[in-house]
Parts: structure tokens; C-alpha cells; sequence
């Protein structure tokens, strides 16, 4: 990496996580999921939360009446809380990494490079867990947004959810070229 690109690589870690949308769409169907983020990812339907990122707990439930959308669901909130897990433990490690610093302040030889060792190899392990979390993360919010666009496409957007799976008639303009119904024959007294 060039002496530039290793600054602004950094710089464009650290800003990815202030993003937030303010986009908040004015025509929504009845079951139709919509994401947002905000600080990590959020599903919402009729006004309400109905799950957020690393777990994605509560998508498959709501999700239920479409096959795949709930098979996604339920992947996400699998690898979600595989990779806050995973998290935890780089974070744990890193933490007992610091305890090898001391390590440095010893005045045994032996003692030092023990110490010094097992922190640095806690560092490289808590790491791992680290990018695995990361990788994890990243997959979760994937299939959480597979299973949005699924359950969408399927039920969300055509009105209906899986409590109440009546589908709305159509609203709006008709479409262009389109033949307006005739209105209704009047009643005989």
C-alpha cells in the first residue's frame, strides 16, 4: 500500500460506520418490509420494528409464510449471533493481549518472553475471531436483506402479511390504455 492509500483507507473504515439513511419512502404497502441504518441495520413493517442486525431475532417469525424468505431468515439470525459471538471473543482476547505488555516489565527472562508470547499470540487469535466476526456480520445482513426482498416480492409489497394474507385490490391510476370498469346497473324499484 502506498504511503496515501494506507490514511485513507483507514479514514474510510472509521466514516463507514456514522452512515445512517434519512430516506423515508412515502408509499408503502401494508406487509412491505422496509430497511433502514442507523449505527446497524434495521427492518421495519406498518410503523413498527420487526428485527435489527447482528441477529436478525424476530425476521424469520415474521417472515414465516414465504418458504425461502424464512430459510434466509433463519440463516441470518444463525450466522448474526455466530458472529457476535465471535466478536466477543476477539474482544476478550485482545483485552488479555494488553496482558502481555507486561511481559515488557518483567525483569525474569524467562518470565518475560512467556508473557510477551502469550500476548502477542493472543492478539493474532483474537484477531481471527475479529475478521471471522466481521465475515459473519456480513453474511447475516445478507441473507436478512435476501429474506426482505423475498417475503417483498412474494407478500410484503402486494399488501398482505403473514398474519392477514388478503391482498388489497390494487389502488392508484389506472394504467394508460386501460378500459375503466363499467359502473354498476341500476337496481329495479
Amino acid at each position: 500500500m502506498s504511503g496515501r492509500a494506507l490514511p485513507i483507507a483507514l479514514c474510510a473504515a472509521l466514516a463507514s460506520g456514522c452512515a445512517t439513511t434519512r430516506f423515508e419512502p412515502r408509499l408503502v404497502a401494508r406487509g412491505e418490509l422496509v430497511l433502514r441504518y442507523d449505527r446497524g441495520f434495521a427492518m421495519s413493517a406498518g410503523g413498527r420494528e420487526v428485527a435489527h442486525g447482528p441477529t436478525w431475532a424476530g425476521l424469520a417469525e415474521h417472515v414465516r409464510c414465504e418458504p425461502t424468505a424464512r430459510e434466509l431468515a433463519a440463516a441470518a439470525a444463525a450466522k448474526g449471533r455466530a458472529g457476535l459471538a465471535t466478536s466477543i471473543l476477539g474482544a476478550s482476547l485482545g483485552v488479555l493481549a494488553i496482558g502481555g505488555l507486561y511481559g515488557l516489565a518483567v525483569d525474569d527472562a524467562h518470565g518475560r518472553w512467556a508473557l510477551l508470547g502469550g500476548g502477542l499470540g493472543a492478539a493474532v487469535t483474537g484477531l481471527a475471531f475479529a475478521i471471522a466476526s466481521q465475515a459473519l456480520r456480513n453474511g447475516a445482513n445478507g441473507r436478512a436483506v435476501d429474506a426482505m426482498n423475498h417475503y417483498n416480492d412474494a407478500v410484503g409489497s402486494l399488501g398482505a402479511t403473514c398474519d392477514d394474507l388478503t391482498y388489497p385490490p390494487p389502488a392508484g391510476p389506472a394504467p394508460p390504455g386501460a378500459v375503466p370498469p363499467a359502473p354498476p346497473a341500476p337496481s329495479a324499484p
